[in-house]
């Protein structure tokens, strides 16, 4: 009987050596693993960020364009469709219609009649002077939500 006391009190001594220098490592591994994905989802909003300001400074400069000029060479809008795709590949739906949309008012607007520079003012002070504001909304909300949920979700999961 003593013996299996004693194997009892050396079996118990071993396990709570081994829980004892196992929490380390488990806590050591939880931390950063939360620190790997906290610094992949900070990357990846910032690819976000910068695709969709990308978009906002090519969008702009060619609906300028679009209002006061003709499409002389359809490759003024090669650049911007690349950016389009490219936000295909990471965005939520509603990033990408609002994209979609601001798109084809370019198209639209290269077809319309040059505006002449009091055109423009007017238009600029009325309340459609800023047509991109559903995809800066739209950017945003994405942004917002994706940093409340504290993951990245696919488009196909949006």
């Amino acid at each position: 009987m003593p013996l299996a006391q004693g194997m009892i009190s050396a079996l118990a001594a071993l396990t709570g050596s081994a829980v004892g220098g196992l929490a380390p490592v488990l806590s050591n591994y939880v931390l950063q693993k939360s620190a790997t994905r906290r610094d992949l989802l900070n990357r990846q909003l910032g690819q976000r960020e910068a695709l969709y300001s990308d978009f906002i400074a090519e969008a702009s400069r060619l609906y300028a364009h679009a209002m006061t000029h003709e499409l002389e060479d359809i490759n003024e809008l090669v650049s911007l469709y690349a950016l389009v795709s490219r936000i295909r590949l990471l965005a939520s739906e509603p990033v990408v219609r609002s994209a979609e949309t601001f798109v084809k008012l370019i198209i639209q607007h290269y077809g319309d009649p040059n505006m002449t520079v009091e055109q423009m003012r007017a238009a600029a002070l009325s309340a459609r002077a800023d047509s991109l504001s559903a995809f800066s909304f739209a950017c945003r909300k994405e942004l917002e939500d994706i940093l409340q949920r504290g993951e990245l979700s696919t488009p196909a999961g949006n």
